[in-house]
C-alpha cells in the first residue's frame, strides 16, 4: 500500500513540473527601439517574459553582446501575465550576435515559501551588422551611394583620389586636384572637412560620449549656417560696389558706350562732373564701412570659435564651475 501511494504522488507532481517548464519563458525574441542601428547611436533591447505556470514568477533577465554581459534587470510576473524587460546599449561597428538569457526563476504562492524551477525557453538570440552612418542620413554607409553627404557619389570621389567620408563644402572644382605644396615639399589635403570633434572623441560609448557628440553636431550646423550667411552677405556687399562695365569710345573723346541686355549699343554724352558729397554724407559713409567690417570680423571670430569644438566645450565647462563657486560663496557662509 506505501508503494502505491508513492506512485500516484508522483503521477500527480509529473505533470505540475512539465507544465511550470512550459508555460514560463521569453517569447517573440528580441526587438529594438529604432529600426535602423548605426555605429555609437544609443538603442534600447526589449525582450517580453510570460508566466501562465498558475502561480508567481520572479527571475533575473540577463543581457549579451557577443557572449559579454552589457545589461541585467529583475523581473516580476503575475500569472498568466506578460512584462518586459531592456537595457541600452552602445554598438561599435561590426557583427554581434545579441542574446537574452532568463535565469533564477522561482515561483511563489501565497501562504508558501518560493521554490527556484527552469523554464525551456529562456534564451532570445538575434544576429545583427551594425554599420557606419557618416553623414546621419539614415542609409548606412554599405548601402549609401554618398557616404559623407557632400552631394559627390562614393565612385566619383574615389575617380578623384578624394575621401568619400570627408565632406567637401566646395564642389565646383572636385575634378582639379583638391591639394596644396606643404613647406617641406609634400602635398597636403587643401579640402576642408565637415568634421569637428570635441573631447567625445576621448570617451567610450557611454551617456556623456552621447551628450558630448549631440552638442558638437549643433556647434557643426550653427558654424556651417554662419559661414552661408557670411558668403551671401559678402556677393550682397560686392554687388553693391562694383560698377557697371562701360565701354570707352576709340576716339577718346570721353563718349561712353552702354550694352543693354538685347545687345544693342547706345552711346551716351559726356556725364557731367559729380561733386564731391557733403560732410554728413561722408560719415555715413564711413560709418557703414566701419559697420560692415565689424560684423564681418565679428561673424568670421564666431566661426573660428564654433570650429573648436574643445573650446567651446572648455567654456562652458569654466562657466558651469565658476557659477558652482559663486554660489558656494554666497550660500555656504556659516551665520556668525
Amino acid at each position: 500500500m506505501k508503494w502505491v501511494l508513492l506512485f500516484l504522488l508522483i503521477t500527480l507532481l509529473t505533470p505540475c513540473t512539465f507544465a511550470q517548464e512550459f508555460n514560463a519563458g521569453l517569447i517573440n525574441g528580441l526587438w529594438y527601439s529604432q529600426e535602423k542601428i548605426f555605429t555609437n547611436e544609443p538603442v534600447r533591447i526589449y525582450v517580453a517574459i510570460r508566466n501562465n505556470t498558475g502561480e508567481d514568477l520572479t527571475g533575473r533577465v540577463e543581457f549579451y553582446d557577443n557572449n559579454k554581459v552589457i545589461g541585467r534587470a529583475e523581473v516580476s510576473a503575475l500569472d498568466g501575465r506578460i512584462v518586459e524587460s531592456w537595457t541600452d546599449w552602445i554598438p561599435d561597428h561590426g557583427e554581434h550576435t545579441l542574446s537574452a538569457s532568463l535565469s533564477r526563476t522561482e515561483l511563489s504562492k501565497v501562504g508558501s515559501s518560493t521554490k527556484a524551477v527552469e523554464v525551456t525557453s529562456a534564451l532570445a538570440e538575434d544576429i545583427i551588422f551594425v554599420d557606419y552612418d557618416t553623414d546621419k542620413d539614415g542609409v548606412g554607409n554599405v548601402d549609401d551611394i554618398d557616404d559623407d553627404g557632400d552631394g559627390i557619389s562614393d565612385t566619383v570621389e574615389e575617380e578623384n583620389n578624394t575621401n568619400p567620408l570627408v565632406f567637401n563644402e566646395k564642389q565646383d572644382n572636385i575634378n582639379q586636384a583638391n591639394t596644396d605644396v606643404t613647406d617641406d615639399g609634400g602635398i597636403a589635403d587643401a579640402t576642408r572637412t565637415k568634421e569637428n570633434r570635441g573631447f567625445e572623441q576621448y570617451l567610450t560609448p557611454s551617456p556623456a560620449y552621447t551628450a558630448l557628440s549631440n552638442f558638437t553636431d549643433i556647434l557643426n550646423t550653427t558654424k556651417q549656417n554662419i559661414d552661408t550667411y557670411r558668403e551671401v552677405r559678402q556677393e550682397a556687399e560686392t554687388e553693391k560696389t562694383t560698377p557697371p562695365e562701360i565701354f570707352v569710345n576709340e576716339d577718346g573723346f570721353g563718349q561712353i558706350t552702354r550694352t543693354t541686355n538685347n545687345g544693342i549699343a547706345i552711346e551716351t554724352p559726356d556725364m557731367p562732373e559729380i561733386k564731391e558729397g557733403s560732410f554728413l554724407n561722408s560719415i555715413i559713409l564711413v560709418s557703414k564701412n566701419i559697420w560692415s567690417a565689424l560684423c564681418t570680423a565679428t561673424l568670421a571670430s564666431v566661426s573660428f570659435y564654433l570650429g573648436h569644438a574643445i573650446f567651446v566645450q572648455l567654456t562652458i565647462l569654466f562657466g558651469i564651475l565658476f557659477a558652482l563657486y559663486k554660489l558656494a560663496r554666497k550660500f555656504g557662509k556659516r551665520p556668525s
